[in-house]
């Protein structure tokens, strides 16, 4: 970025060598310059943010203002098993009998 804030610094081609190999990538060239130039832009945009004036702004755990939007947990009835019984070819003790679908040893 070409108006960074001059007390900003700027990652070094080994710094980022380093970030790279720390996180398991292997870059080369063209590819570590481009990344470098990358997280320089990200650098420069976050001191951008921590310069802004947020004097009088009120402090936000969210920026949309999110509320609880679960509905409220009420009782209500249900089918009873004899209602759902009709939907299985094998019913026992008020559960759902089926075929096994996963294998054990023995």
């Amino acid at each position: 970025m070409s108006d960074k804030s001059p007390n900003t610094s700027e990652l070094s081609l080994a710094e980022v060598q380093k970030i790279a190999s720390l996180s398991k990538l292997r870059l080369e060239g063209d590819e570590l310059e481009k990344m470098a130039h990358d997280f320089n832009g990200i650098l420069g945009f976050v001191a951008q943010i921590k310069e802004a004036d947020t004097k009088g702004a009120p402090a936000i755990d969210h920026p949309l203002g999110l509320t609880n939007s679960a509905r409220e947990d009420k009782p209500e009835a249900s089918i009873g098993q004899d209602a759902i019984r009709q939907f299985a070819p094998k019913f026992e003790s008020g559960f759902f009998v089926v075929p096994r679908v996963i294998e054990t040893d023995g």
